[in-house]
């Protein structure tokens, strides 16, 4: 592993043991978050997918309404892995 440093006044100062601890449980709790992130992102994408055009389709047509049950399915699918 490459030694990590701060610049302090121009200088580069090595992390002390304990910055590099802190620094690896950081970059650890952020790669942990990385599947609960990917999972939020995609219920966002779904529910941005349901536009008022599309809810007034899903009300006035069989399409829309099919679609409209196979979105809220997949966000349902989605929210149940968090």
């Amino acid at each position: 592993m490459m030694a990590r440093f701060h610049v302090k006044n121009g200088e580069r100062v090595p992390f002390t043991p304990k910055e590099e601890a802190e620094f690896d449980a950081r970059q650890a709790a952020v790669i942990a978050a990385q599947p609960i992130n990917d999972v939020l992102a995609e219920i966002t994408r779904l529910e941005r997918l349901e536009t008022p055009r599309r809810l007034a389709e899903a009300v006035l047509t069989t399409e829309g309404k099919t679609w409209l049950a196979n979105n809220r399915a997949l966000i349902a699918a989605e929210r149940a892995k968090l």
